[in-house]
């Protein structure tokens, strides 16, 4: 990270020429502006402008005009991104370039409440109200493949390349390989303020996944946008293409994002999930609480049509309402001891917007608490094999009309947060619909 004193030498000396000003939007990617130093030292700190229809247009930036936040009637209005210097970090990957995150508010300096950062910054307020620091790490799997952009598009996005052709799960051999593009990674990210932990492979075919040590729920959530939208940039540069699409090859693996959480005393020093006399409350309630507003908040967790063929695929990702200790087969996991217990949520694919995922971890679980909410029996076998037990939603048009429904999630985010990301899933279920897929052609074409 960069302090202020040592950006302006760092300027000063012109071995940093460009701020990149940025944030997020409703699937987790980064928008905003580069803008020249000087700049940035003379007023970018004060915010830049940005069109509010970042907020407004999904993952390809296709417009629909169908929101309240923004409209063509309301002349697509501007809103700011005010930076929050606390995240000014090196961009090792661009030359003479820093980073720095910002906040999405309205032009006279009030909130946006539908922005996810916004939205995760209220939950954590809420969770440090009632003494609880909240920290998380992320895990995410992802695809390369031999492709640029060019070479996707040419082949309609079909018989595409993978890095490598067998599944490489745990392998030290294919890590070691691929070091000329690993270590560039690690490299870059560590240089850039992000602290990896590992990189291992994975099942896939050109799958592999990078976690990212635990820190507190703000800056974990800004790790992984950064570590995301670095490592497509990083790929890019040598020629391949990564993609965190829940499951972007039919009979392959999905990549998932499990996301890791515990809450802590305010010092930071003692993890309740762990304290020998409160942990079997608020460890307890905590579980109870995210379980039982799972399939409420499953458009933040699986927001995407593609991010349920990952969940019915089995081979590691959930779809039942089930815990354990120590269990893969279930979709919350208990594990560690003492300062490393945590719970892991193991349905988010990696496809998720993070800032969304843990807001909606936080504000279930803190419901959980403050209802004395129970999990139901823990899972020591197969989840898979369970007989009744509930399944999460199987699809997004399930997930929505959960949604939909909630009148706790709406208490617990408001009315405009869940109606702006029912907008959105509806949107991505209309587009889907209206489209004829290669799946038709192939069942349909011929034989009717």
């Amino acid at each position: 990270m960069i302090d202020a004193q040592s950006f302006k030498d760092l300027v000063a000396n012109q071995e940093i020429e460009t701020v990149i000003v940025a944030a997020t939007d409703m699937q987790g990617k980064l928008f905003g502006q580069r803008v020249t130093a000087p700049h940035f030292l003379e007023s970018g700190q004060q915010g830049i402008q940005a069109c509010a229809v970042n907020l407004a247009w999904d993952v390809s930036l296709d417009f629909q005009d169908n929101y309240e936040f923004c409209s063509l009637d309301s002349g697509l209005h501007d809103m700011v991104i005010k930076p929050d210097m606390s995240t000014l970090r090196s961009y090792p990957w661009s030359e003479k370039t820093a980073l720095v995150l910002g906040d999405i508010i309205n032009k006279d300096q009030t909130d946006i409440s539908i922005s996810p950062r916004t939205i995760l910054k209220k939950q954590i307020q809420r969770a440090d109200d009632m003494g609880f620091k909240v920290n998380v790490a992320t895990e995410l799997e992802f695809y390369l493949f031999k492709e640029t952009e060019d070479t996707l598009r040419a082949k309609n996005y079909h018989e595409l390349q993978p890095l490598f052709p067998y599944p490489v799960d745990y392998s030290i051999n294919r890590l070691n390989r691929d070091d000329w593009l690993l270590s560039k990674v690690t490299r870059n990210l560590m240089m850039a303020g992000i602290p990896v932990e590992s990189i291992k492979g994975e099942w896939g075919k050109g799958q592999y996944e990078i976690n990212l040590k635990y820190a507190d729920a703000l800056t974990t959530a800004d790790h992984t946008v950064v570590y995301k939208n670095a490592l497509k940039e990083l790929a890019a540069q040598e020629g391949l293409t990564a993609t965190f699409m829940a499951k972007p090859v039919t009979d392959d693996s999905g990549s998932s994002g499990h996301t890791h959480i515990s809450l802590w005393d305010l010092t930071g020093e003692k993890n309740l999930f762990h304290d020998p006399v409160e942990e079997p409350d608020i460890r307890r309630h905590f579980l109870g609480g995210v379980m039982e507003l799972a399939p409420e908040f499953m458009v933040f967790y699986a927001p995407y049509i593609n991010s349920y063929k990952r969940l019915l695929a089995g081979m590691g990702a959930p779809n039942t309402l089930t815990w354990g200790i120590d269990n893969r087969t279930t979709s919350f996991r208990m594990d560690g001891k003492e300062k490393s217990m945590r719970l892991e949520n193991r349905i988010p694919g990696a496809d998720a917007n993070f800032y969304l995922v843990i807001a909606a971890c936080i504000a279930s679980g803190i419901y959980g608490i403050e209802n004395n909410i129970s999990p139901p029996a823990c899972i020591t076998t197969n989840a898979y094999k369970q007989e009744h037990i509930k399944t999460l939603p199987l699809n997004l048009m399930e997930a929505v009309e959960r949604l939909d429904r909630s009148e706790r999630v709406r208490e617990l985010l408001g009315n405009d947060v869940v109606n702006h990301y029912l907008t959105a899933a509806r949107t991505e279920i209309n587009g889907y619909l209206t489209e004829v897929t290669d799946w038709e052609r192939r069942k349909y074409f011929e034989f009717i």
